[in-house]
């Protein structure tokens, strides 16, 4: 038998989860799951671990609201005020703002326009059973923890990636449709109590090795909608009430691979970017470098997965830090290059 082993919160997006014994799943997610979300001063979130506190109510968020963006989709939200904000600015050392969704957020599912949905990624569910999660462990190299994946509902009791065939389900009384599985990101390799990053990219590594789907994304967990709301609690029973074919998967290449970091680091470089000019350094990757000149590029991993960050080098070296940063030459990955030198990009 199937049930609810684990449940999860996470009221501020990219950020530690509260393990709950019971929680309300409403049509927008579990009730304070991804509530608020730090953003930059262009409004886009970001996802930098904060292991500090401060006080801050509801009723302190102030009117009106102001431009979010998360993965390309922009909607409103309401400011933190500006002594919670200073504050964070100071601790992450670059200014940011702590936005709340407000009482009934602004966001849809891209896919299903009537379903809300918080400052989750996508979807207001994610679901990762334990069977699948010990498979990853014991393939993994490196010590991971499921609150790394950052999941609502952990379910026991099944055979690893079982989920990957699941249609409709029903948790207690609420019925759930699985929609598409979870592609994952480079926070999946951040160590959610130290805020780290695992030097050789763990897990995601490991799970690019057999977990790579077609359209190149790696995925581990499904994302899942509220088809009926209620009370959610660890124990209840899950039952599976209709199943579909699953996805299928392949070995990727061994794309996070870290390369010898170039020489002269410390040296300014000239970076140009459709025309636009700038200084730059060979510390930071490229990716980083342009978003803080205001230039916002596609991206969807942030290690060297999916290729959506993509630029093409006109001109210059750059040094690669995954194995497929530079693969497809003269096209580069952005997130996973460093400028060797001036660099000219289109």
């Amino acid at each position: 038998m199937s049930i609810l082993s684990r449940l999860y919160v996470h009221p501020v997006k990219s950020m530690r989860g509260l393990p709950l014994s019971h929680a309300l799943a409403g049509a927008e997610g579990l009730t304070f799951d991804r509530v608020f979300m730090l953003t930059d001063a262009g409004g886009v979130f970001i996802t930098d671990p904060d292991g500090q506190s401060r006080h801050v109510r509801f009723a302190d968020f102030s009117a009106p609201a102001q431009p979010g963006e998360v993965w390309g989709n922009h909607f409103t939200a309401y400011p933190a005020p500006e002594t919670i904000n200073t504050w964070l600015s100071g601790y992450l050392e670059q200014p940011v703002t702590l936005c709340w969704t407000g009482e009934h957020s602004h966001r849809r599912v891209k896919r299903f326009p009537a379903v809300p949905l918080s400052f989750a990624d996508g979807y207001p569910y994610l679901l990762i059973s334990e069977a699948s999660f010990l498979d990853l462990q014991r393939r993994c190299p490196a010590g991971v923890t499921l609150t790394q994946f950052r999941p609502n509902l952990v379910v026991t009791g099944t055979e690893a990636y079982a989920e990957d065939s699941w249609h409709h389900l029903r948790i207690g009384e609420v019925e759930f449709e699985v929609v598409k599985p979870c592609s994952r990101c480079v926070l999946t390799t951040v160590n959610v109590e130290q805020g780290h990053k695992h030097p050789e990219g763990e897990p995601l590594r490991t799970l690019q090795g057999y977990r790579s789907a077609d359209d190149g994304n790696v995925d581990f967990g499904q994302n899942i909608i509220a088809r009926t709301t209620g009370i959610v609690r660890v124990g209840d029973n899950v039952e599976v009430l209709s199943t579909r074919k699953p996805h299928r998967y392949r070995a990727g290449s061994p794309a996070i691979t870290p390369a010898p970091p170039p020489q002269a680091a410390d040296a300014p470089v000239t970076i140009v970017y459709q025309g636009r000019q700038f200084t730059g350094n060979q510390r930071d990757i490229l990716l980083e470098q342009l978003e803080l000149q205001g230039i916002r590029i596609p991206y969807s991993c942030r290690a060297g997965i999916c290729g959506t960050c993509k630029v093409k080098l006109l001109s210059g070296d750059v040094a690669p830090l995954t194995g497929s940063a530079t693969a497809s030459a003269p096209w580069i990955l952005s997130c996973s290059c460093l400028p060797h030198g001036d660099v000219h990009l289109e």
